[in-house]
C-alpha cells in the first residue's frame, strides 16, 4: 500500500486540545489535557513534519510517525504547552471515516452523513451501487473524485452508477444522499456476491455486475455447523451490466458469531462480501 495522499481539511477536537492551523504550512496543538503517557497523538496528518518544537522555548520535540497519525512526546513540565508542528507542504488530512478497499479493491460502507471518504489499493476506474430510498421525481447528483454524474431518482437504487477513475493511495470523497443506508464501490469488471438484509429483516443473496459485459455463474453458500440455508447452491445467467440479481434466502441460525460469505464462479473477476452473524 503506497502512503495514503490526504485532502485539504481541518481537524476536530482532540481529547488532549486541539489543533489549530495558522498559515498554510504551520499546525499548532494546543494541549489542555496531558496524558498519562505525555504522548499526544493527531490522527489523519498525511503531510509529513518539518520539524516539532515547544512554542514557547523553541525546543525540539521527539515525535514519530504511527501509520496516518503524528505521536509526540510532551515536554515532562508542570505548564501545559503548545507544540508548534511546521510541516513540509499544505496540511492535508486523512478524516476519521476514512475506509480502505478490500483486497479485491471493493468498499461496503454504512454511511452516516452526507459524504463518505475512500482510498483505494491500486487504482482503477470504479462504480457505485446504492441503497435505501430515493425520490423518482428528483434528479441527484453522485460525485466521487471530483468527479459527477446527474442520476434520475428513479435509476440511483439498484443500478451501478459510474465509472469514476480513482488513484491508489489518494482519499476521494463519494457524496451520499439522503435516505441511502449502504454503499457498494467495486472495480469496473467485478461481479460482486453478498448478502443484505433489508428493513423488512428478509435475509437476500444478491449478485451485482459492476462489468460491461454480461456475467453468469454459480454461487455456493456453505453455513456454521447448526446453521442451516435454503437455497444454499444456484446459478445465474446473463446479469446484465449495470444490474442485481437477488435470491430470498431462508436462513435458520444457530450460535451467533463469525461471518457468512458466498463464494461466486463468475470468472476472474469475481468477489464476495462477508456477512457479520
Amino acid at each position: 500500500m503506497v502512503m495514503i495522499e490526504g485532502i485539504p481539511g481541518e481537524f476536530g477536537p482532540q481529547p488532549w486540545g486541539e489543533a489549530v492551523l495558522r498559515g498554510c504550512e504551520l499546525l499548532l496543538l494546543r494541549i489542555t489535557r496531558r496524558p498519562a503517557d505525555h504522548v499526544v497523538r493527531l490522527p489523519g496528518l498525511a503531510t509529513t513534519p518539518r520539524h516539532v518544537v515547544e512554542d514557547r522555548t523553541g525546543k525540539a520535540l521527539t515525535w514519530r510517525r504511527d501509520g496516518d497519525d503524528l505521536l509526540v512526546r510532551l515536554p515532562r513540565s508542570e505548564e501545559l504547552p503548545v507544540v508548534r508542528v511546521a510541516l513540509q507542504g499544505k496540511l492535508r488530512i486523512v478524516p476519521p471515516d476514512t475506509v480502505t478497499a478490500n483486497a479485491d479493491g471493493v468498499w461496503d460502507l454504512t454511511p452516516t452523513g452526507p459524504a463518505a471518504h475512500l482510498v483505494a489499493r491500486r487504482s482503477a476506474d470504479v462504480a457505485v451501487r446504492f441503497f435505501g430510498v430515493a425520490d423518482p421525481a428528483v434528479s441527484q447528483p453522485v460525485t466521487l473524485a471530483n468527479q459527477s454524474y446527474a442520476v434520475p431518482g428513479g435509476e440511483l437504487i439498484g443500478s451501478t452508477i459510474g465509472p469514476f477513475p480513482v488513484r491508489a493511495g489518494r482519499v476521494v470523497r463519494l457524496s451520499v444522499g439522503p435516505s441511502i443506508t449502504r454503499v457498494l464501490v467495486a472495480p469496473v469488471g467485478t461481479v460482486l456476491a453478498y448478502l443484505h438484509s433489508p428493513a423488512n429483516g428478509e435475509m437476500q443473496v444478491m449478485v451485482t455486475n459492476f462489468g460491461r459485459t454480461a456475467a453468469h455463474g454459480e454461487l455456493f453458500l456453505p453455513v456454521p455447523p447448526g446453521w442451516t440455508a435454503n437455497p444454499c447452491q444456484w446459478t445465474f445467467d446473463d446479469l446484465a451490466p449495470g444490474a442485481t440479481i437477488t435470491n430470498p434466502l431462508t436462513l435458520h441460525c444457530g450460535v451467533s458469531g463469525g461471518a457468512l460469505r458466498v463464494q461466486l464462479d463468475a470468472g476472474r473477476r469475481s468477489a464476495a462480501l462477508p456477512y457479520r452473524l
